[in-house]
């Protein structure tokens, strides 16, 4: 389906918009502001999967997990906190893909 120039300009606008304002908009009921959120930290999610990644694990696997905490991260984020959503980020998905190593681990 090809987009519309309202359509465009709308995701031109999300795109300059800063993290902490697009979690804001989410909050606020709108859901392209999540979409775009989760496309600028990809890239994150799969660069913790590489500094962390053991032979064994399954990356797609690994992948749901760090996208599981980055979408915890959008949740719970505060923006009072003197974090920026950035680093939040990088702890959340961080630290799911650690639980997820150790619940492999035990596994075995």
């Amino acid at each position: 389906m090809p987009l519309t120039n309202e359509t465009r300009q709308s995701r031109a606008t999300l795109e300059s918009m800063s993290d902490e304002a697009l979690i804001a908009l989410y909050r606020a009921g709108e859901n392209n502001a999540i979409e775009l959120l989760v496309q600028r930290y990809k890239k994150l999610v799969r660069n913790r999967i590489r500094v962390n990644f053991f032979i064994g694990a399954d990356k797609d696997d690994l992948i749901q997990e760090g996208m599981i905490g980055l979408f915890k991260a959008i949740c719970d984020y505060n923006p009072e906190r003197e974090a920026s959503f950035k680093s939040f980020a990088t702890l959340c998905v961080t630290r799911q893909i650690s639980t997820a190593f150790k619940a492999v681990s035990r596994q075995k």
